[in-house]
């Protein structure tokens, strides 16, 4: 039998060897597809980026001496290895090229402008391929004063850029803004188009949309890391449908219209109950008591996106799944960044790794995205 044949198949220890070293290499690649494939390279962690080099060339050099006198799995270990090390080292130089040619405004902008195209990720997770009528006007509402907080504050650091990219997403910004106002207004006049009837069926649909989001987003967690935000939004969002069910309110309408402004109206009392309850889980814990809560239960999200995405659109079902995953991420993340910039000690690294695992589940709907529609 060949040597390399004994040393691999019948040699307990060296498989057991090769096996934990491709797990060592399949780790660090994990951390740099989270960390830096794709992401905006002027936000990057230059020095993060050369540890996680390093640590690559150690598992290298420990299956190089293993390989020796070996072939097979080693070889293609190595291989896959090489491969990789490439591919950090041309993205180590393009990161560090961007951030040589930039200023402080510069970072300090392109901080910004990524943290809007998480909201402009939000749009387009719920409101793409969707008729205007049925989009949800508060959602709208919130995440246009999430974009205008982020253009007024990119304002101040708009001189002295020194990228066109970045100069030009600081346009886009406010460019957004813009749109997200006139698509209100766009929305707001098609929900009134139509026969009372017809608006009665769209409030009802509207409605309903609305309980299964609060079941999802609000009753699917524990008082502690839900976002009062989120909960005021849904309510005020069921309090608008109704209002409007009562306003088309006529004698000739059926039965199903009365019936609609029963639920909402029952609905409203409860959800309002549970926002009070919510208020007093978050009073009864300290901010750093909240935080790790919402820590943990970033960890456990993302923990079950890496145990049901393999990077392969499986059943179209995946594309909402993907949907909602990123939705719970981001109430998690915006949490976060709220406590940060109240005070409250947030680790770096944390936020870093919670708004690097939403982006990763934004890219994985973009992928699952594409293939529903080439379908």
């Amino acid at each position: 039998m060949p040597q390399s044949a004994h040393t691999e198949g019948g040699d307990p220890a060296a498989a057991e060897a090769i096996t934990a070293l491709a797990r060592s290499a399949n780790r660090l690649h994990e951390s740099f597809v989270l960390r830096y494939a794709g992401h905006v390279r002027l936000t990057r962690d230059l020095d993060g980026l050369d540890r996680l080099i390093d640590s690559l060339r150690q598992v290298q050099t420990q299956a190089q001496r293993s390989a020796a006198h070996a072939e097979g799995r080693w070889q293609a270990l190595l291989g896959i290895i090489e491969r990789r090390l490439d591919e950090y080292t041309h993205e180590r130089g393009a990161v560090a090229q961007i951030q040589a040619a930039a200023g402080t405004n510069d970072r300090r902008a392109s901080l910004l402008t990524s943290r809007a195209r998480l909201v402009l990720h939000r749009y387009v997770r719920h409101f793409a391929g969707q008729s205007r009528r049925g989009r949800d006007l508060e959602l709208l509402r919130e995440m246009t004063m999430d974009l205008d907080e982020l253009a007024t504050a990119l304002r101040p650091v708009s001189a002295g850029i020194h990228l066109r990219t970045v100069a030009e997403e600081i346009g886009a910004v406010q460019g957004f803004v813009d749109f997200f106002r006139a698509e209100f207004e766009e929305i707001s006049l098609a929900r009134r188009s139509g026969s009372r009837i017809e608006q009665s069926e769209l409030l009802a649909q509207l409605i309903a949309d609305l309980a299964r989001r609060w079941e999802r987003e609000v009753l699917g967690q524990g008082k502690a890391t839900r976002r009062l935000g989120l909960i005021q939004r849904l309510v005020a969002a069921l309090d608008g449908a109704l209002d409007a069910l009562l306003a088309i309110a006529h004698a000739n309408m059926p039965p199903e219209h009365d019936e609609a402004v029963q639920v909402a109206t029952a609905r409203l009392v409860f959800w309002q109950a549970e926002l009070q309850a919510t208020v007093d889980a978050h009073v009864a814990l300290s901010p750093s008591e909240r935080a790790e809560a919402l820590w943990n239960r970033g960890e456990a999200l993302f923990a079950q996106f890496r145990g049901r995405w393999y990077g392969e659109l499986q059943h179209p079902s995946e594309q909402t799944w993907l949907s909602e995953m990123a939705d719970a991420l981001d109430e998690v993340e915006r949490q976060q960044v709220q406590y940060a910039e109240s005070g409250v000690e947030v680790p770096v690294e944390r936020l870093a790794r919670l708004r690097d695992g939403l982006v990763l589940v934004e890219k994985s709907f973009d992928a699952a995205t594409a293939l529903v529609q080439g379908a």
